[in-house]
């Protein structure tokens, strides 16, 4: 069973140095074959659209000869159901609470770069919450939601004219008290490895 969960087809064993070395580098594995069309780097985090498909590695190191189709391939797309499964009332968010993180996201990267356009979002991992209230003065059984807070680990892909495309990891963090409308109090978006641009942290 391949890295997609399914068996692999034959395929003649392209000549590629890069692709023969890694493969004597991870024996008894795979190798992925990332398209560069949809990442800034291929060594930072790559999302599992922009994966073609992966060589099977057989014990010594050699490719098998073995490729294994990945079926999601494609034009990665937004993930936010780490934040949205959860049996989490995220009401003060909104109808939409992914929309609501996707556009306080991408108004923090405006902010430093005008012309900034996420092209996807995915949260990676489950969000910490925090909701605190107090007890309705007229029904113990009833209560008054007063502070609600969310940090979400995630990860997107931004570009602009002057910086091309750039991979960015951090934590997105809204919280607000007392609760009227949703209103952003931080975020912090770190970019890893090289480049310049929206690389800087911030906080709005």
């Amino acid at each position: 069973m391949g890295l997609f969960g399914s068996r692999g087809r034959r395929r003649d064993i392209p000549n590629n140095p890069a692709l023969l070395a890694t493969a004597a580098e991870n024996p008894g594995g795979s190798v992925a074959e990332i398209d560069p069309t949809y990442i800034g780097d291929p060594n930072g985090y790559v999302p599992q659209e922009a994966v073609r498909g992966s060589w099977l590695v057989d014990s010594g190191g050699k490719l098998t000869g073995e490729y294994e189709e990945n079926p999601r391939y494609g034009v990665p797309q937004d993930d936010f159901s780490r934040l949205t499964d959860p049996d989490h009332w995220l009401g003060w968010l909104g109808d939409d609470p992914a929309a609501a993180v996707r556009k306080g996201i991408e108004e923090s990267l405006r902010a430093q770069v005008a012309d900034a356009v996420v092209e996807w979002v995915k949260i990676l991992d489950a969000p910490r919450f925090l909701t605190g209230g107090r007890r309705h003065t007229e029904d113990e059984q009833v209560m008054l939601v007063t502070r609600a807070g969310l940090a979400a680990p995630f990860a997107l892909s931004v570009r602009s004219t002057q910086h091309g495309r750039s991979t960015l990891l951090g934590v997105f963090s809204w919280g607000g008290t007392p609760l009227r409308a949703p209103r952003p109090q931080g975020s912090h978006l770190v970019r890893p490895g090289r480049g310049a641009g929206l690389g800087r942290r911030t906080a709005w």
